[in-house]
């Protein structure tokens, strides 16, 4: 999203210690509310609404599956994760996938983005494995675009085939060799795969179905951008 105080924010609906905090940025404008979790933001919710007015860095997301913990000199990575408080985890978003995790313990944070690159290169996987031996995970997926409306080649399918044929239950053939693809449905799977029970996901979560909510690339977003956060609160 633009660096300025033009949004509004939610919090995951998900069940965490109550020293992890999390925010979602969505657009600034008056909605349903029926249509969103939207717990009222506490005090101590100003760690990450300070965050987003600042002028704080973000990641330099690139597609990758390159994670870093924090504070790191380097930013080009698509994930992040800390044990320190009152650091911020945030990832940018407007289709591919956030996704925040912690544990039930609360003793790290961490703040994915994944899109179709990012997911067939293993970024989840990479993340999560630099936080053994820690158990217990506690996992939430924030808004992105939704199988319907996500179209792919079929050298997208055929990549993350090749890499695993149960892989194959995340595509629904479309027409002239293209596939309707769930980003979800993969995520699911390796997040299982990794041992995690406790996966969260938004409710009405699709950002190209949902214009009056989020902003989405493939609708024609193609400068704004949501922010998922996470942090240790002190």
């Amino acid at each position: 999203m633009s660096k300025d105080t033009n949004f509004k924010v939610i919090k995951p609906n998900w069940v965490v210690p109550d020293n992890v905090h999390a925010l979602q940025t969505i657009k600034n404008l008056t909605i349903d509310e029926n249509l969103l979790n939207n717990d009222r933001i506490k005090i101590e919710d100003n760690v990450g609404i300070r965050f987003l007015r600042s002028k704080n860095k973000f990641l330099n997301q690139i597609h990758s599956n390159i994670s870093v913990e924090l504070p790191s000199k380097s930013l080009d990575a698509d994930a992040s994760y800390t044990f320190k408080k009152n650091i911020i985890c945030a990832v940018r978003t407007a289709d591919c996938m956030p996704i925040l995790v912690t544990n039930d313990e609360g003793s790290f944070v961490s703040a994915i983005h994944a899109g179709w690159r990012g997911l067939s290169t293993g970024v989840i996987e990479k993340t999560i494995k630099k936080l053994n031996p820690i158990k217990n995970l506690i996992v939430w997926i924030g808004p992105h675009i939704s199988q319907k409306h996500f179209e792919v080649g079929s050298e997208v399918k055929e990549i993350f085939l090749n890499y695993d044929p149960t892989y194959e239950v995340a595509f629904n053939q479309s027409s002239n060799s293209k596939y309707f693809f769930s980003l979800k449905t993969i995520a699911e799977i390796k997040l299982h795969m990794l041992g995690v029970k406790n996966i969260y996901c938004m409710d009405n979560f699709c950002t190209y179905a949902n214009p009056k909510i989020f902003y989405s690339y493939r609708r024609g977003d193609l400068k704004e951008r949501m922010t998922s956060l996470i942090w240790i609160e002190s």
